[in-house]
């Protein structure tokens, strides 16, 4: 990998990510939780709702694993279950 294919892989962003992103690392990004080194930016999207997501990796986990909870609650709503779980 040439110097300035590192460079254009890389995304100086800190927040408002876009389509033209993806695939991109954040080098250092800080957050109050810990410091993530070389992190992808992705896409992602709720399956069920169709949601989008575009950002880094972990928060893609944290928007899928929400929509999932969320969900799940929807439906033991529909099934008249009041416990949050769905059968």
């Amino acid at each position: 990998m040439t110097q300035e294919q590192a460079e254009n892989d890389v995304c100086e962003k800190t927040e408002g990510w876009t389509h033209e992103d993806v695939g991109k690392r954040i080098v250092k990004r800080e957050t109050p939780n810990g410091t993530y080194f070389n992190e992808l930016i992705v896409n992602v999207f709720c399956q069920m709702c169709a949601a989008e997501f575009i950002g880094p990796s972990r928060e893609a986990g944290g928007f899928l694993g929400g929509h999932e909870c969320l969900h799940a609650w929807e439906f033991s709503q529909v099934m008249g279950r009041n416990d949050g779980l769905t059968e």
